[in-house]
């Protein structure tokens, strides 16, 4: 080991490369231990490294490639000689073997197909008139004649898949045309059935929940009435609190129910609503005032208000009776089912 000392450790360092008389970076560095200082700052003990010069890689000539000027042909192997004959072949002008030409007749084939396979030998035997044609007139004949049925059955095939395409085309565009150019008794008779269906489906979804009620030990009569996009089902019973609940807790449970019930039978982005005395209005009343009163609040003290998580029509109330209030903004906040209303100053 090598070592070398100094007050810091790049003292240290710079000391042993002046002492070798070497660049940094061929020298491999190592700390052996760092300085230690005393009371007042006063140097105890010195910085030692370890400088070791790193090893010089030599990189060896191949043998292969040592090859003697003055060598005989017979001192060069079979491998170099091959790879000189086939460079040759590549690059010469002139064909000296057989084997040569059918390799590059083979080569210009696959790279020039759609080039005449006659004209192409011609031009080959024109300018080397020594050397002789690995190609026949029956083997040309039969190149042309592939390249000729290529041609044909690919255009063939492309000739089809247009006339398919255009006639799926055509099919479709009929029977859309079938589905859009409805005569008007057939339309009737389209409407007649989707709201046979869903009257259907009313009847069996206001006896499902009149099952539940019944389980609630709740016993009332329903009516429905549709819109132009859902439907409406009233309860008539004597024990309404019972049956809405605590802020309408139940009630709102029971659309749910109701609202799946119709999904499970196909009726897709259809809403229906639940009421019970009036329940509906009366509660949407009361938010709108709580709209009204939480805005008052929110102007005066400069500080946004969350409401209690409600259903997403009663949400819609909150936002319908403040939208045109220009110091509040609202949105929604939090997930299903405990999503409420958030009334913040613009």
């Amino acid at each position: 080991m090598t070592q070398y000392q100094g007050k810091t450790v790049d003292e240290a360092i710079q000391n042993g490369l002046k002492k070798i008389q070497i660049d940094r970076d061929k020298v491999a560095i190592t700390v052996v231990s760092e300085p230690v200082h005393g009371w007042f700052g006063r140097l105890k003990k010195e910085a030692i490294v370890d400088i070791t010069i790193k090893p010089v890689s030599v990189t060896k000539t191949p043998q292969s490639a040592k090859v003697s000027a003055g060598a005989s042909t017979g001192a060069t192997s079979s491998r170099t000689t091959q790879s000189k004959l086939l460079k040759n072949a590549k690059t010469s002008p002139t064909f000296d073997h057989p084997s040569g030409q059918r390799v590059t007749a083979k080569r210009d084939e696959d790279i020039e197909r759609n080039v005449d396979a006659t004209a192409d030998v011609r031009q080959r035997e024109g300018d080397h008139p020594h050397a002789k044609s690995s190609l026949t007139s029956a083997e040309v004949a039969d190149s042309v004649v592939a390249s000729a049925e290529t041609t044909s059955t690919v255009s063939t095939t492309a000739t089809m898949s247009s006339a398919v395409a255009q006639s799926q085309t055509a099919g479709l565009t009929d029977s859309m045309s079938a589905t859009t150019q409805l005569t008007p008794e057939e339309l009737k008779a389209r409407q007649q059935a989707n709201q046979a269906r869903l009257d259907d489906n009313l009847e069996a979804v206001a006896n499902y929940l009149l099952d539940a009620l019944e389980q609630l030990g709740i016993s009332a009569d329903a009516e429905a009435e549709t819109y132009h996009h859902g439907a409406a089902i009233t309860f008539m019973t004597e024990q309404e609190g019972l049956l809405i609940g605590r802020h309408g807790r139940t009630l709102n449970a029971l659309q749910v129910l109701g609202n799946t019930f119709m999904l499970r039978q196909g009726m897709q982005h259809f809403e229906l609503m639940l009421d019970v005395a009036g329940y509906r209005e009366r509660r949407a009343s009361t938010l709108r005032r709580l709209a009204d009163n939480t805005a008052r609040d929110v102007i005066a003290g400069g500080e946004p208000e969350l409401l209690d998580p409600m259903p997403a029509y009663e949400r819609k109330v909150i936002h319908t009776q403040l939208a045109k209030n220009t110091h509040v903004t609202t949105f929604s906040q939090g997930r299903e089912p405990r999503r409420g209303v958030v009334v913040a100053p613009r």
